[in-house]
């Protein structure tokens, strides 16, 4: 059974954001208030298991990595974001806009409800998918599912029962 297809995305309202066309792929408009940044943020790094801040490896060094403990097995060597030997699965950029690694269902849900885009290097090999900055709580509370859905995908654990109230 394909765990992923559970996985639920309202659409979208709005108009897409501007965003870079190349990298850095960064979100120009329609950035997320600094409050819910800095809730996300403190969120996936006090809530994610086995997940560090890291200095990013791929983006520009205002973002922050989720980076997996070398420790935690992973069902998937390939959902890490480049280089090779990288444990960061998910970036969170000052915008508030994420990167992160996802399973091609989850990937497809995204682009299909409006909520982002593929990386312009993404038939290069760089598979990873910018989920746009949450404006408020409830899409605040839509990137932490993303971003719990990553954390499942790459480690396998798929019950992972991670709150989405801040530790």
């Amino acid at each position: 059974m394909n765990t992923h297809t559970q996985f639920q995305l309202p659409k979208r309202t709005g108009q897409p954001p501007i965003t870079g066309q190349k990298p850095p792929q960064l979100q120009f408009s329609d950035q997320s208030p600094s409050a819910i940044r800095d809730a996300l943020k403190t969120w996936a790094f006090a809530n994610i298991p086995q997940t560090l801040e890291h200095d990013t490896l791929i983006s520009v060094p205002s973002s922050r990595a989720l980076w997996l403990d070398e420790e935690t097995p992973v069902t998937h060597e390939n959902a890490f974001m480049p280089p090779m030997g990288s444990r960061e699965y998910a970036h969170v950029h000052e915008d508030g806009s994420i990167h992160v690694m996802l399973p091609k269902e989850i990937e497809e849900k995204i682009l299909l409800k409006k909520w982002g885009l593929r990386h312009p290097w993404y038939d290069r090999g760089v598979k990873e998918v910018l989920v746009y900055a949450p404006r408020d709580e409830a899409e605040l509370t839509i990137i932490k599912y993303i971003l719990i859905e990553s954390y499942r995908y790459i480690t396998g654990d798929l019950e992972a029962d991670i709150s989405l109230e801040q530790k």
